[in-house]
């Protein structure tokens, strides 16, 4: 039988015993190069280009080595052959895995805060979050049912001494039976085709007097006068609406 060098083509004669005992690995003599004989392997002379061993000893035949550890010495590793840790790629695959689905989380966080104002709006999504808000005010002892909120009065101006703010007062009151979480109030400014210019939400905390307590909520029958100064987005700003969320 017969190997090729792969890399300088010499043409090398082997035994079937040489092959056994080293598992098929050998080591060219006249380049050095090492490769597996198995996977060049020729029953008669090959044909093509090819390089006769030059005579001589320790070059007329492959040098062998064994293919796995003995007596302490390792086994030699074919040229150009990178050896890989096996935890060390398991590590590597982890790390690129974690890093992977951080991306998709940040990236989803920034979708869902881009994107809010939208998904507030979907009934399902809306539902789905209510009554989060809902147990959190049972918690507290209070109702939470933004729709038993009615808006008695409203009037919206501009600033009598500062110019670029407007004046929004608006009274509400609690129709519901019990007392109920005071809600965020959503005020959206239109233009004369009724499309938004500019939105803002609000907390209970932003609208109240300062130091009220909210802990108690807001009891029933109970009107509310609410004062709010806003930035004027210019003349496009006609009308406004309110919501109760």
């Amino acid at each position: 039988m017969f190997t090729r060098c792969p890399q300088c083509k010499t043409i090398h004669a082997l035994g079937a015993a040489q092959l056994s005992q080293v598992r098929g690995l050998v080591q060219c003599g006249p380049c050095g190069r090492s490769f597996s004989a198995l996977s060049f392997l020729f029953d008669d002379w090959p044909a093509g280009e090819a390089h006769r061993p030059v005579a001589g000893p320790g070059t007329t035949l492959p040098i062998l080595e064994p293919a796995t550890p003995q007596d302490g010495v390792a086994a030699a590793v074919p040229a150009g052959a990178i050896e890989t840790d096996p935890a060390a790629t398991g590590t590597s695959r982890l790390a690129w895995r974690l890093a992977a689905a951080l991306l998709v989380f940040v990236t989803m966080a920034n979708l869902a805060w881009t994107f809010r104002e939208p998904l507030l709006d979907n009934p399902r999504i809306s539902a789905w979050i209510k009554p989060a808000d809902g147990k959190q005010a049972e918690a507290q002892g209070l109702l939470k049912d933004p729709q038993q909120i009615q808006l008695v009065s409203r009037d919206m101006h501009t600033h009598p001494t500062r110019s670029g703010i407007l004046v929004l007062s608006l009274t509400l009151v609690n129709l519901a039976p019990r007392s109920q979480a005071y809600p965020e109030l959503e005020v959206t400014l239109m233009d004369a085709a009724n499309q938004p210019v500019a939105q803002r939400r609000l907390q209970p905390a932003e609208y109240l007097r300062p130091g009220a307590d909210t802990s108690a909520g807001l009891a029933a029958d109970v009107y509310l006068p609410v004062l709010l100064e806003l930035g004027d987005p210019g003349a496009q700003a006609v009308g406004f609406e309110i919501r109760f969320l």
